[in-house]
């Protein structure tokens, strides 16, 4: 059955996050982690958690003299990969209806929605903060499918994230495991699979 629509998530498949590790790991000062921050940032990806409240517990439980504005704004930093960019106007351009699907904590959500020009390039973008729900729940993806239109059978979804398209294929949808390191080559080879031009 021929692919009408293409869901892609954003980190490591249309956008790169390189040297955000690093940013983050150097604001903490050794008195956390990256992961650890990442555990308190995940708590607000379906927008149920105020986000600058919970980093500041965090922040004052390790001791960290930061401001949660300061290490908001270390993560608001990727770079869109403008190869994977082409072939989305290539397969917008042949009928194909494509869509960003991605957990996104509100202020970086905002961020990428306000600055990055992606409505440019997508039929529809869609946030897990905005949603009230996030990636792999199943439930996300058949609200992405309800208001779009579209039937799961029909519809391919690429992320980097094992679980993500474990629950894209709970959902119904067509699912493909993207590897981050393979960039626009690795999206090109699953595009082509599917069948869908570029």
């Amino acid at each position: 059955m021929a692919i009408t629509t293409l869901l892609l998530d954003a980190d490591g498949v249309v956008q790169t996050n390189a040297g955000l590790i690093e940013r983050i790991t150097s604001l903490l000062a050794g008195r956390a982690t990256f992961g650890d921050a990442s555990v308190v940032e995940q708590r607000a990806i379906t927008g149920h958690v105020d986000l600058r409240a919970a980093l500041q517990e965090f922040l004052d439980e390790r001791g960290i003299d930061l401001s949660p504005e300061t290490l908001l704004d270390a993560w608001c930093h990727t770079e869109p990969d403008s190869a994977v960019f082409a072939m989305i106007d290539g397969v917008r351009a042949g009928g194909t209806r494509v869509y960003l699907a991605t957990n996104q904590q509100p202020v970086r959500g905002r961020w990428m929605r306000a600055t990055l020009g992606y409505e440019r390039h997508f039929d529809e973008l869609f946030f897990s903060h905005e949603l009230g729900l996030a990636k792999p729940d199943p439930a996300y993806f058949r609200v992405i499918l309800e208001r779009i239109g579209a039937v799961g059978s029909d519809t391919l979804f690429i992320d980097d994230m094992q679980p993500n398209v474990a629950g894209a294929r709970d959902a119904g949808l067509l699912a493909e495991w993207h590897d981050r390191t393979a960039g626009a080559a690795g999206i090109a080879r699953i595009l082509d699979a599917h069948g869908v031009p570029f």
